[in-house]
């Protein structure tokens, strides 16, 4: 709930080309409950700003971000509340015609103060 409204969040993992390469990235995709339309949707590239954990053996796994000394987890309702948040004050409308997509998803975990756990 963000300001008595309801919204809904899912995360997965997937694979990206980039110069030859690959990558792995953390896909964040949130909308007010019911109105699935105009959604936000969060990209968290491996190596431009952060790290993915998911294939890193133990203590690796989808959802998880790491940021210099700082990790994070998609998976937690606080840390998807707050990217939410910060996408609203950047000028997403849930609900709108138009949805918003964000490359950048470690500049705006970073933005939104989102807590992180201690890296292990």
């Amino acid at each position: 709930m963000i300001d008595g409204a309801r919204f809904c969040w899912t995360r997965s993992h997937g694979h990206l080309e980039v110069a030859g390469g690959h990558r792995c990235v953390e896909r964040f995709s949130a909308w007010r409950d019911g109105e699935r339309c105009g959604a936000l949707r969060v990209h968290f590239v491996d190596g431009e700003g952060g790290s993915t954990t998911a294939g890193q053996g133990w203590g690796g796994y989808d959802g998880r971000l790491l940021v210099g000394d700082e990790a994070y987890n998609l998976n937690r309702p606080a840390i998807a509340a707050r990217l939410i948040e910060a996408a609203m004050a950047r000028g997403w409308q849930p609900g709108s015609e138009h949805g918003m997509v964000c490359d950048d998803g470690f500049a705006l975990l970073v933005s939104a103060g989102a807590p992180s756990e201690p890296r292990r």
